[in-house]
């Protein structure tokens, strides 16, 4: 029954009008917990699943650093098996790998060890995008201003970085005492550096509406994490499982962010209801969100 429905909403996608833009559908490579498995990864295929966002910090957190590069490239391996393609990167972070760090030589080392991330992520995974936190916290607010700059400072060393590999660096919104918890504080840091984009996660802003979000962020929009939550504090649970308009997000997303890259789907590995989040379950919220897109632009 499952399956045919997913079949029926394929069917139904297929029909949306040239004018409501069609994404496609990815999940991070996190849905797995652990590093997936080429059986995994063809299922992910099968169900409807065409890119993924490679979870750096599966192969680098707690991971003895001679056993990073080969865990990478494991994953790698089983990706190019499998025929899955890659999105984006989302590189590795932690309360200490923080490049607004006050310690200018602590801040160093830990611009450095991004850049050899993003090195070694388009020597394996050619991705289109990078996508980078601008902070880790808590952040007093007598802080946060020499933060802010440190964190653009670090960014700009990276950009050049990325340039360098031809992959576009994509900054996060964070929750809570982050840099980058409101759209505008997010917009100050990105366009301080030429041509870097923003990630927009949907349970990230926690302050105010995404429709706001996205009308402030416009354009520099380049990639998304796809989460749903309950307007509180952030739950990546699977889309219709908490109180995002999905549609409207899609409207919104299509019409002021011009956004047409994939729909990169970041949730947990279990349900609001404690099942566990399958690729499967993630194709078929992806193909809701697409009809109830289309309805949306049929009732117009």
């Amino acid at each position: 029954m499952r399956r045919l429905i997913l079949f029926i909403s394929l069917q139904l996608s297929a029909v949306v009008p040239a004018s409501a833009q069609r994404s496609e559908v990815g999940t991070s490579t996190a849905l797995w917990g652990s590093i997936p498995t080429v059986e995994e990864l063809r299922q992910a295929l099968t169900d409807g699943i065409q890119w993924v966002e490679v979870a750096v910090n599966q192969c680098y957190r707690g991971v003895p650093n001679e056993e990073k590069f080969p865990r990478m490239r494991q994953m790698k391996e089983r990706l190019d098996s499998a025929g899955m393609r890659v999105w984006s990167v989302h590189l590795p972070f932690s309360r200490t790998l923080d490049i607004s760090v006050p310690d200018d030589s602590l801040r160093a080392k830990n611009v450095a060890v991004q850049a050899k991330m993003i090195r070694w992520s388009c020597e394996l995974y050619a991705p289109q995008r990078l996508v980078l936190h601008p902070s880790s916290e808590p952040i007093a607010d007598s802080l946060r201003e020499q933060r802010l700059e440190n964190a653009i400072a670090s960014i700009r060393t990276l950009k050049r970085v990325a340039d360098e590999c031809g992959v576009e660096l994509c900054i996060e919104n964070l929750p809570r005492t982050c840099l980058g918890n409101t759209p505008e504080e997010l917009v100050r840091i990105v366009d301080a550096v030429p041509d870097v984009g923003i990630c927009f996660d949907t349970n990230h802003y926690t302050q105010g509406t995404i429709p706001h979000f996205i009308e402030a962020a416009g354009r520099r929009i380049r990639t998304v994490h796809i989460s749903d939550y309950d307007f509180v504090n952030e739950c990546h649970w699977l889309p219709y499982e908490g109180q995002i308009d999905w549609a409207a997000f899609r409207r919104d997303l299509h019409e002021k962010a011009g956004y047409d890259g994939v729909l990169m789907y970041e949730v947990k590995k279990f349900r609001r209801d404690g099942s566990r989040t399958t690729p499967q379950a993630v194709a078929e919220s992806f193909h809701r969100m697409n009809n109830d897109f289309q309805q949306m632009n049929i009732n117009r």
